[in-house]
């Protein structure tokens, strides 16, 4: 693959990954979880400080959603903004992206920050999430 392809290719991942971000957005301010299953590629791997779950059916995003979409009630939470991408395309159907990422309350103040991995994975109209990996 030529150098200008791998540079579109990576240009695609980072603005699928900001598509998932802004659904993410959406689902909190309309506590619904399932606006993110057009960004999961199932069965989705999920790697957090000692453990690894695997996410395999549309309910089961919902809820590992769901469960994200609670913890920030009452926080104020209004966004998250994504930045200092660094996309590494492996192949033309897959990419390892990290990230910063910074929730936020309306004034701005953060509510938390931390660094953030995906494993996106082509599908046939965006890229999606295969992996969520934690940085934390």
């Amino acid at each position: 693959m030529v150098e200008t392809g791998l540079e579109g290719l990576s240009a695609e991942v980072e603005r699928d990954l900001k598509g998932y971000n802004e659904a993410f957005v959406q689902a909190n301010r309309d506590d619904d979880p399932s606006l993110m299953r057009l960004w999961m590629r199932l069965p989705l791997m999920r790697f957090g400080n000692g453990s690894v779950a695997e996410v395999a059916t549309p309910q089961a995003v919902d809820a590992m959603y769901g469960r994200m979409v609670d913890g920030l009630k009452g926080t104020g939470y209004v966004r998250s903004v994504l930045s200092d991408f660094h996309v590494d395309v492996l192949n033309p159907t897959t990419a390892l992206v990290r990230c910063h990422a910074v929730r936020e309350r309306a004034d701005g103040s953060v509510i938390e920050a931390f660094e953030a991995a995906y494993l996106m994975a082509r599908a046939e109209d965006r890229w999606q999430v295969a992996c969520l990996i934690s940085r934390r």
